[in-house]
């Protein structure tokens, strides 16, 4: 059964998310200009202002490490740390016991504790004691996870999965999540990189009614993937996972990885095994670079492990149970 859809003229019409039923149409949505922003010319300051401008800067990226919760010498202002991974353990060599990728509890827990027995199973592991990027010039000038080397990316997910197994332990956790947000639009809390790990008693419903739809139509999920292979939509593809945009993703600029054959979870993959899918993420991470966006990895209750990744930086409109793209976002 193929993934509904329509060309003419050789070109994507429109197609139907086999999960959720939303339509997308592919239309010239770029053409329609924003009537909420005027163009301003650029005043060239004087060598007085920008120095005045550099120093102000300068004082307020101080201040934005010296009273972030995430930046090293403020960890007394986090929950209790569960997980630490350094840089020697990472890249070797001898960096000394500081850390690298830390995992504390999150103060205020994503599913409430009275759902896991008591205790508190949300997470949030710091992927990097940087606030800013190297030689950064101003206050947006934020690392961003694309940024980190791979070594430190695999690391990261496997300090989640340690997490996760911890959260696990727990007998009222039957679901774990891992999540990533970044940037304001994303609904980061926080600037400094960093991801949760999330313990539920529940399935969590978008894994629930992918498996739902997997159980009822087991070929959906290698449909999806021939349907972008034929529209030139695969953009890695290795050992059997595959990494593809998405033209019916939650937002316009979505990306997705899927493990066809694994249907484990993530904490019983063998290392070995979770290197490809690791690998494949980060490529997605790594493309969208510094704007904001999210992803989830979806694993166990019968579906095959995967990620979403979306840019949060593309406005749509959901009229209906429709979306807009741009049509040359396909266009072969």
């Amino acid at each position: 059964m193929v993934i509904e859809h329509e060309i003419r003229n050789g070109e994507l019409l429109w197609v139907k998310n086999p999960f959720t039923g939303v339509a997308t149409y592919f239309t010239h949505v770029h053409k329609k200009r924003s009537g909420f922003t005027a163009a301003l010319e650029p005043v060239l300051p004087s060598a007085e202002e920008q120095q005045r401008c550099d120093e102000r800067r300068r004082g307020e990226m101080a201040a934005a490490i010296r009273v972030c919760p995430f930046c090293p010498g403020n960890e007394g202002a986090t929950r209790e740390e569960v997980l630490r991974v350094t840089a020697a353990e990472v890249f070797g060599g001898r960096e000394g016991d500081s850390w690298l990728v830390r995992a504390v509890r999150n103060i205020i827990p994503r599913i409430p504790e009275a759902c896991t027995g008591g205790h508190n199973e949300s997470y949030v592991v710091i992927e990097d004691p940087r606030h800013f990027i190297d030689a950064e010039s101003g206050c947006d000038d934020l690392l961003y996870s694309g940024m980190l080397p791979v070594e430190q990316f695999h690391a990261l997910i496997a300090a989640d999965v340690e997490v996760a197994r911890l959260a696990f332990r727990n007998s009222a956790v039957h679901a774990v999540l891992i999540r990533k947000n970044q940037g304001r639009e994303s609904g980061a809390s926080q600037p400094h990189v960093h991801n949760q790990v999330i313990g539920c008693d529940r399935p969590f419903p978008v894994v629930e009614r992918e498996a739902e739809v997997t159980a009822a139509r087991p070929s959906v999920w290698r449909d999806t993937v021939e349907f972008a292979r034929g529209r030139g939509l695969v953009l890695h593809e290795r050992d059997g996972c595959v990494a593809y945009f998405c033209p019916f993703g939650t937002f316009p600029r979505s990306y997705d990885v899927v493990c066809l054959e694994e249907r484990a979870r993530l904490v019983d993959l063998p290392a070995a095994r979770r290197e490809t899918f690791v690998t494949l993420l980060f490529e997605m991470v790594r493309l969208l670079g510094a704007m904001p966006l999210d992803y989830e990895i979806h694993d166990g209750f019968g579906v095959p492990l995967h990620a979403h990744v979306n840019a949060r930086q593309y406005a749509y409109s959901n009229i209906g149970g429709t979306l807009n793209l741009p049509a040359p976002m396909v266009s072969r």
